[in-house]
């Protein structure tokens, strides 16, 4: 894509070996502009940066360089949003310490009305992975774009949801948007994708995913968005990490109560002790911004009236956990092949839904 003159400096300084987000401010609050660094590349106010990152600064200085930045850029298949493009997202912007370059895959705005973050545990519990993938799904269905990491647990669990809600969801990396991580997560990065969301980094194409980096990209998902999300998180968890950029930010923080009991929840829970907004669906979200009101209750119809004694016995349980097949074969007391088959009826139906990791789980009437 074209980039303006002043946008290529912008990018060509972000590059340079040594030049951290920190020592790129610094220098603007010395020089004008990126352009006024690279035409004083040898001025002695630069001396603070050290011999090495100065001696990379001056060895990055040549048109031949800018070129090979953008070829990278273009066999990644991303653009670069610096601070200065029209379409660098507002609400990222006014945070202390905004990416100084963006690097995005996928054709997501990231400027929507409507963008919320999901965060919590790597290592979350069987319902916190149903609950962020189910309230992701419902603000989805909703017009919402999920924003999350694409890290193991929840992230993953959350950017599932509102794929199956078939809205966008947005994935900010702790490496280049083009080293996917955990690999495991290749497949749910292309569908996001597909799904018309986007893959974002401030790390250029080809970065490692570093431990450092990952504190660091949290507070792009909470300073996107209007609000975070806190599924699960024992004491001391990193997802504290986004909870305090969100606070830092102004940004509203909610969180999803559980058991006094479940490490899990120690963190989520003492959050919303503190003065986070707690949730138990997606509608507390939604009422929050009046994005959209529940529904009218009616009474709801007994939907199990309709399955037959087998079909009960495999809904029953599913409707209060997920399970695995075996776990289900062994809850039902049915065969193996019997199970088989009424699950696949019971999916073609919509009532049955396999989920990642060989779980199933049921709705009805939602």
């Amino acid at each position: 894509m074209p980039y303006t003159e002043t946008e290529l400096y912008w990018i060509w300084l972000s590059n340079v070996e040594g030049i951290g987000l920190k020592r790129f401010y610094q220098l603007l609050t010395i020089f004008e502009d990126p352009r006024a660094v690279w035409d004083n590349v040898g001025a002695p106010e630069l001396r603070f940066l050290g011999r090495k990152t100065w001696d990379s600064l001056r060895a990055a200085r040549s048109e031949e360089n800018v070129d090979r930045l953008l070829k990278a850029l273009e066999r990644a298949g991303c653009r670069a949003l610096t601070r200065v493009s029209a379409d660098y997202p507002g609400r990222l912007a006014e945070i202390y310490d905004p990416p100084a370059t963006l690097y995005v895959r996928g054709s997501s705005p990231l400027d929507d009305e409507r963008m919320f973050g999901v965060v919590g545990s790597r290592r979350c519990t069987r319902d916190g992975q149903r609950a962020a993938r189910e309230i992701a799904r419902g603000l989805a269905r909703n017009g919402v774009t999920v924003v999350s990491g694409l890290a193991r647990g929840t992230d993953t669990c959350a950017h599932e949801g509102a794929l199956e809600g078939e809205g966008r969801t947005i994935a900010a990396l702790g490496s280049g948007v083009d080293v996917i991580y955990p690999p495991e997560n290749a497949d749910l990065a292309e569908r996001i994708l597909d799904a018309g969301g986007a893959l974002i980094s401030e790390y250029p194409p080809g970065t490692q995913p570093l431990q450092g980096h990952f504190p660091a990209r949290n507070r792009i998902i909470s300073g996107l968005t209007q609000g975070t999300l806190i599924v699960e998180g024992a004491k001391g968890s990193g997802a504290m990490i986004t909870v305090n950029c969100a606070l830092d930010q102004g940004r509203d923080v909610f969180a999803v109560p559980g058991s006094i009991y479940s490490p899990q929840s120690a963190m989520p829970n003492r959050l919303i002790v503190d003065g986070a907004v707690p949730v138990l669906s997606e509608w507390e979200i939604l009422s929050h911004y009046r994005w959209a009101e529940p529904p009218a209750q009616a009474p709801a119809p007994d939907m199990t009236a309709q399955l037959d004694d087998a079909e009960r016995a495999i809904v029953e349980p599913l409707l209060a956990q997920e399970l695995t097949f075996e776990e289900l074969r062994a809850e039902t007391g049915l065969a193996p092949g019997t199970l088989n088959a009424r699950l696949t009826l019971l999916e073609l139906r919509g009532i049955v839904l396999k989920v990642p990791g060989g779980m199933y789980r049921a709705y009805l009437g939602r």
